[in-house]
């Protein structure tokens, strides 16, 4: 009786495909959105967010107030918007919101003019602005007060529209005129908390 083997066979494993995707290719098709990302990872992103944000808000603070002490009608006013300006691009850049110069220009220049019409100090500021000898000492006795102000409430209304994801382009100062002027309210009060004496 003959006995046959079995024929031993062997399966090759099909070959991988060769995938051509460079690491810039797959990182520009991945998800980034926030849409993508789990509540507690949003969550921790914006609050990584604030922080450096915030910090960057109080760091042109002594800028702004510094352009106000200059005795130069028209001048300090420039050189107050030039650092609030300066402090928005840095704020777009840390929430990676392209910075709009003119637009932005606009939001400053309609904000701040508010604010200094509707405050007792801005109101002064203005109305000696242009006077001999009183203006001058009554602009840097106010002026920086309220620059530091200003910045501080800009600051932190931009911050609130960039958190919950808005653009240059969608920011209505008249929506937010309300709670510019609250934030531009506590940052005066702090500062005079701060400055004033103790008493023992």
């Amino acid at each position: 009786m003959a006995i046959t083997r079995a024929r031993k066979t062997t399966k090759t494993a099909p070959k991988a495909e060769k995938i051509d995707t460079t690491a810039e290719q797959f990182i520009a098709g991945a998800d980034t959105s926030s849409e993508a990302l789990p509540d507690s990872l949003l969550v921790a992103s914006l609050a990584s967010r604030e922080a450096p944000a915030l910090a960057v808000v109080e760091s042109h603070l002594p800028w702004a107030a510094g352009a106000g002490m200059l005795p130069l009608p028209g001048v300090d006013v420039a050189l107050i918007i030039g650092v609030q300006l300066r402090m928005l691009a840095k704020l777009s850049e840390v929430y990676g919101v392209p910075f709009k110069e003119q637009a932005a220009k606009s939001m400053v220049a309609t904000l701040m003019s508010t604010v200094l019409q509707n405050s007792l100090a801005g109101s002064l500021a203005l109305a000696f602005k242009f006077t001999p000898v009183l203006g001058p000492l009554i602009g840097i006795a106010v002026l920086p007060a309220v620059a530091a102000a200003g910045t501080f409430a800009l600051g932190k209304v931009f911050i609130t529209h960039f958190e919950a994801g808005g653009t240059f382009l969608e920011f209505d100062p008249k929506r937010v005129s309300g709670h510019f002027q609250t934030e531009f309210e506590k940052a005066r009060a702090g500062r005079k908390k701060r400055t004033r004496p103790e008493i023992l």
